[in-house]
């Protein structure tokens, strides 16, 4: 089935489209999502933990198990997540929302930087992930960043196969990490004002977690994505 994505005239506007994909509203309220959610420690190789969230569905009837990687800054409670979790949820599905490395409220779990190429841990977590599907159909979605670690998932698991692993499937995925940086930084300001300012207080939590390791005083000075990049880039710092 061939069904194209036609908005309303309203919504068509990509900065509309880009709004109302994470306004708070949308995910407010009640819900067995969120409430029933058993915060999990995943292993990602290597001494690597990741956090997410599982919800098993009371149900159980096999609709599979669905693991969720947000994008950039965002977290297993972004808005987008939790509305994308609770519609599949509402299908029968169990959903496990996944955390990248300091994303969500998971920056103590490990001393190291996230940065964009960390592709082995994620794809170990997801593996491991698949295991609490109980030989049900396993999905994973990722949105933005996310769904470009998701499509380098499928790749890897063309390689080393993750069990029951049925589809893969990308929303916007950030194809070019650096024309999408630079895109940020050169779009409306805001952009630029809204990440850099959840990367900036990101980078502060994991100063304060580990200060005998890191000092961002001068890095955080930057005034553009770009510019921080080039920061972290230095000698010893990931």
């Amino acid at each position: 089935m061939n069904e194209k994505f036609i908005p309303k005239p309203w919504a068509r506007n990509p900065h509309i489209q880009t709004i109302l994909g994470s306004i708070k509203i949308r995910s407010q309220g009640q819900h067995i999502i969120t409430d029933s959610a058993v915060g999990t420690i995943i292993d990602g190789g290597n001494g690597v933990r990741l956090l997410g969230y599982h919800s098993s569905h009371p149900a159980n009837h096999g609709a599979g198990l669905v693991t969720l990687i947000h994008g950039w800054e965002g977290s297993s409670d972004s808005t987008y997540i939790l509305s994308t979790s609770k519609h599949l949820y509402d299908k029968g599905y169990d959903i496990f929302r996944l955390n990248l490395r300091d994303h969500g409220n998971s920056h103590y779990l490990n001393d190291g930087l996230f940065h964009g190429a960390l592709i082995e841990e994620t794809f170990h977590a997801v593996r491991n992930i698949s295991h609490l599907s109980n030989g049900k159909p396993y999905y994973v979605i990722g949105f933005s960043l996310g769904g470009n670690f998701a499509l380098r998932v499928a790749l890897k698991h063309s390689l080393s196969r993750i069990p029951n692993l049925k589809h893969v499937i990308c929303i916007s995925p950030a194809l070019d990490p650096y024309k999408a940086t630079l895109s940020i930084d050169e779009s409306f300001p805001i952009y630029r004002y809204y990440f850099l300012n959840k990367w900036k207080n990101s980078l502060r939590k994991k100063q304060a977690l580990f200060p005998d390791k890191y000092n961002f005083a001068d890095i955080l000075k930057a005034k553009t994505c770009m510019g921080l990049t080039g920061f972290l880039q230095l000698p010893g710092i990931l």
